[in-house]
């Protein structure tokens, strides 16, 4: 059996027993929280701590409550004004710190998300949950090494953090130890069942080996425990794209737009099969749906016009075509897309127009360096050993009686 083999063959066991796993705990304990309920309980407490600021303003502690609170629901911008909020009333308060960089992770903006999190370490927040945050923040630096002591520092304090574990296992995926990374995201999933992120991100690693059995049966696990959460459906889709079961995907991009109407990304991977399967009619219809979703996703218009121009229709192709390079004047790809569908409307028109001209993009000019002439190197025979050649010594060999000159 080849080392691949042996890989491989680790890998599914593994996942084949987290699953059997899962399914006894499902037998033997309370079945998890619903996120319907979960909702539900945010709803209320947001409701309550909205009152609460109606009766006094300037508690610091609500704005710090409810900036949790929004963050969970995904309203990120609200939560982050709720917590300036709090600081300003109360500053330099560490907790209220370490909420703002977490709330800033959330929006992706890591240098400034970093810079807070440290801010709460000086302040003396000494919690599993900052050390993990600066843990996460650090990989986003690249900054490997200081992830990886901030995250053992929170294993010490907290040793079934299943979050820490599922940063352990991005870790480990960042130096490319993939064996490492599956184990500790698996173990994350284990110890906390209701961390979304692991699943996806699990999926994702399991997927990118052509692990697909695997990848599908850690899909299936977050399904059943989030039933209601169309990601699980398009992450389920694109497993099934990866190995070329288009047909497979598209049930599952399908089942995603039912559940939430607002899945662009669905649509557009449901556009794309049809488009590479030539049904450019059903092409069409994913991608109009997306235009009247959101207007401002990026190259709409353009693949709106490249449908068309597949169906025939050359002069409402031209018309997305002009709208995406009016959005982008340095659309190179619209712009010779424009000039190819122009033609084809102006050849059965016996008209000439010229084309569009396509943007040059100007390289930097390169700066003349000035030559500075190196000094010479000179050998430092303090710092070299040199062995003397002595002369080859003499051997007294005798004379080859063949050689001997006959007289």
């Amino acid at each position: 059996m080849s080392n691949n083999q042996k890989f491989y063959l680790f890998i599914s066991l593994s996942v084949f027993l987290y699953a059997c796993g899962q399914g006894n705990r499902e037998r033997s304990k309370i079945p998890p929280t619903p996120f319907q309920t979960e909702s539900i309980q945010n709803t209320a407490s947001l409701e309550a701590l909205t009152d609460a600021i109606r009766s006094n303003p300037s508690l610091a502690e609500n704005y710090y409550k409810r900036a949790i609170v929004l963050n969970k629901m995904g309203d990120t911008q609200k939560a982050l004004e709720d917590i300036n909020r709090a600081d300003r009333l109360k500053q330099n308060t560490g907790k209220y710190l370490y909420v703002k960089a977490l709330i800033l992770r959330d929006m992706k903006q890591y240098r400034e998300a970093y810079a807070f999190a440290q801010s709460a370490e000086i302040l003396n927040v000494d919690t599993p949950e900052l050390y993990t945050l600066l843990g996460d923040l650090s990989q986003q630096r690249n900054d490997l090494k200081n992830a990886e002591q901030y995250l053992a520092k929170s294993l010490q304090i907290a040793p079934y953090d299943g979050e820490t574990y599922f940063y352990q296992g991005t870790l480990a995926a960042r130096k490319g130890d993939t064996v490492n990374a599956i184990l500790k995201m698996n173990k994350a999933i284990e110890m906390k069942p209701s961390f979304k992120i692991a699943y996806s991100s699990l999926t994702e690693v399991l997927k990118n080996r052509r692990l697909y059995d695997s990848a599908l049966a850690v899909n299936s696990s977050a399904i059943l425990q989030f039933p209601k959460n169309s990601e699980f459906l398009v992450d389920r889709g694109l497993v099934y794209n990866k190995f070329g079961r288009l047909d497979s995907a598209l049930v599952y991009y399908d089942k995603a737009v039912k559940m939430d109407s607002k899945r662009i990304d669905a649509m557009l991977y449901s556009a794309s099969i049809y488009f590479r399967w030539k049904n450019y009619t059903k092409a069409l219809e994913f991608y109009e749906k997306v235009l009247d979703a959101k207007p401002e996703t990026p190259k709409i218009n353009y693949s709106i016009a490249l449908t068309l121009e597949q169906l025939g229709s050359f002069t409402k192709a031209e018309e997305f075509l002009k709208a995406e390079v009016e959005k982008d004047p340095d659309d190179t790809q619209a712009i010779i897309a424009l000039n190819r569908v122009s033609g084809q409307i102006n050849s059965a028109l016996g008209v000439y127009k010229e084309p569009i001209p396509i943007p040059v993009k100007k390289a930097p000019v390169p700066v003349a360096k000035p030559v500075v002439e190196e000094p010479k190197k000179l050998l430092d025979t303090s710092r070299v050993r040199v062995n003397i050649i002595s002369p080859k010594k003499k051997v007294n060999i005798k004379t080859d009686s063949s050689r001997r000159l006959k007289l």
